[in-house]
C-alpha cells in the first residue's frame, strides 16, 4: 500500500512566514493568505492612499476589512493609467476629458474617454466579460444622477469590486450595496484635477527574497505629430495610457475614445498583435479596428507584429524605436498605408509589470 504523504502546514518546509505589520485587509494576494497594508500618513501626494475617504468623509482605513490586497493593486495602477491618459490629452489636446477605467488583476480590462458620464457605459461595455469583480476607477464624480445610471449599465449579477471617484454622494453609496461582498467606494477630489502635474513622481519600490530594488518613476509622455487630427491623437492618449500600465508585451487598440482590445503579458510582440485582434473578434468589434489607433510598449523587432495590425487596417502605430530591423519595420508598414510613429526606445519606452 502507498505511503500516504504528509500535509505541510505554511512554513513547515522552511522559514516560518513573517509577520505582517498595518491595518489588516480582508485577504492577501490569494484567499488563503493573510494581508496588511500600512499607509504613509507623510505622503504629499494628492493621490496617496490616505487621501482617500468614504463618501461620509471617513478614513480610507475604515474600507480595509472589506479591501483585498489585489483591490488596492487594481486601485494603484488604475490611477497610475488614469493619471498618464489625463497627462497625454493635456499635451496633446489641451484639455481632460471623462476617463472611465476597469481594472482587473493588474490590467485595464475596460476604457473609454470624453461623453460625459457615458463614458462610464462605454468602459464598462468595452470589457463586459471582464468587468465582474474589477475596479472601476475614474475622473468622473458620482453624484446622485450619475451613480445611479452607472447602476443601470451594471448587469445586476456583475458587480464592481469597488469604485474610486472624485466624489461619491452619500445616496450614491445606497446604489451599490451587495447582499453578499461589497462594492469598495473611495473618494478623493484630486481625481477631478488629472494632468500632467499628477503624474507619479516617487520611486517605484518592490520587495524580493532578501532585498529591495527601486526604480525612478516612468515620467515620459509622448508628443503626438502636429498633423494628426483630434479624433486620432484622442484615441492616442487612450490608448497609450492604457498600454503603459499594462503587463508587457502589450498591443492596444483604441477606436472613437473606445478600448478595443488590450492584448498584455505576452512574451512576443506578434503573439501579443494577433491577441489584440482576436480579443477585436471575440467581442465583436473586429470592423472597429479600421481606422483604430494602436500602441506597443516597445519596439517591433520584426515587420511581423505591425503586418498584423497594418492588415486590419489600423490607422497609425505608436511604438519605440531601437531594433536593428527598424528601418525594414517603418517601410513595411508605409507599404501598407499604415503610419508608425516612433520615439527612440532609450525615452519612450514604457514597459510595466516586469
Amino acid at each position: 500500500m502507498a505511503k500516504a504523504s504528509k500535509a505541510i502546514s505554511p512554513g513547515s518546509a522552511g522559514l516560518a512566514p513573517a509577520s505582517l505589520s498595518g491595518h489588516p485587509l480582508k485577504y492577501g494576494e490569494n484567499p488563503q493568505q493573510a494581508g496588511a497594508v500600512e499607509i504613509n500618513p507623510d505622503c504629499p501626494d494628492p493621490l496617496a492612499l490616505g487621501r482617500f475617504t468614504t463618501s461620509d468623509g471617513k478614513p480610507v482605513s475604515e474600507r480595509f476589512p472589506t479591501l483585498g490586497w489585489v483591490n488596492l493593486k487594481d486601485l494603484d495602477q488604475g490611477l497610475d493609467a488614469l493619471t498618464r491618459i489625463a497627462a497625454a490629452f493635456e499635451l496633446n489636446l489641451g484639455k481632460v476629458p471623462e476617463i472611465a477605467l476597469l481594472m482587473e488583476h493588474g490590467n485595464p480590462c475596460g476604457a473609454a474617454s470624453g461623453r460625459g458620464e457615458n463614458a462610464l457605459q462605454l468602459a464598462i461595455d468595452s470589457g463586459f466579460r471582464a468587468s465582474f469583480g474589477s475596479f472601476l476607477v475614474t475622473n468622473v464624480a458620482l453624484d446622485d444622477m450619475t451613480a445611479f445610471h452607472l447602476r443601470q449599465w451594471m448587469v445586476a449579477d456583475r458587480p464592481f469590486a469597488g469604485i474610486a471617484a472624485p466624489l461619491v454622494t452619500p445616496k450614491a453609496e445606497t446604489y451599490f450595496q451587495r447582499k453578499k461582498g461589497t462594492c469598495n467606494l473611495l473618494m478623493n477630489p484630486a481625481l477631478a484635477s488629472l494632468g500632467l502635474a499628477l503624474l507619479e513622481k516617487a520611486p517605484t519600490v518592490h520587495s524580493i527574497r532578501g532585498a529591495t530594488v527601486s526604480t525612478t518613476p516612468n515620467q515620459f509622455v509622448p508628443k503626438f505629430p502636429d498633423h494628426w487630427d483630434a479624433a486620432l491623437k484622442a484615441d492616442m492618449c487612450l490608448a497609450w495610457g492604457v498600454c503603459a500600465v499594462s503587463s508587457s508585451n502589450a498591443i492596444t487598440i483604441v477606436k472613437d475614445q473606445i478600448l478595443i482590445a488590450n492584448a498584455c503579458g505576452q512574451q512576443e510582440r506578434a503573439a501579443a498583435a494577433e491577441l489584440a485582434v482576436l480579443q477585436a473578434k471575440r467581442s465583436g468589434r473586429a470592423s472597429s479596428l479600421r481606422g483604430a489607433a494602436a500602441v506597443s510598449d516597445g519596439f517591433f523587432p520584426f515587420a511581423d507584429g505591425v503586418d498584423v495590425l497594418a492588415r486590419r487596417h489600423v490607422k497609425a502605430i505608436f511604438a519605440n524605436s531601437g531594433s536593428i530591423n527598424d528601418q525594414s519595420v517603418a517601410e513595411h508598414a508605409k507599404s501598407l498605408g499604415v503610419e508608425l510613429f516612433t520615439v527612440p526606445n532609450s525615452i519612450g519606452r514604457i514597459f510595466a509589470g516586469h
